[in-house]
């Protein structure tokens, strides 16, 4: 594991790669979607993403929840 990175007045970094991520890993939710602007700010996801960063869980946090979410379909099926 390795540390979050900081800038110079001890902010976390979050990148805009971050934040997709966490957009991913989000049930019904893409970086492309029209709303995801609006839940972006309306969700405080930077905040988040640095919280998880510094908790060091934020590799945890979208691996898994991508994981499940790359495979929905198979919850709708009737079989």
């Amino acid at each position: 594991m390795h540390q979050p990175l900081f800038d110079l007045f001890g902010q976390v970094i979050v990148t805009h790669e971050e934040i997709n991520r966490w957009l991913e890993s989000v049930p019904r939710m893409s970086p492309d979607s029209p709303r995801a602007a609006w839940y972006v700010r309306a969700y405080d996801v930077a905040g988040k993403v640095a919280r998880a960063k510094l908790a060091g869980e934020f590799e945890a946090i979208t691996s898994r929840r991508r994981e499940r979410s790359e495979f929905w379909w198979q919850r709708l099926s009737w079989r």
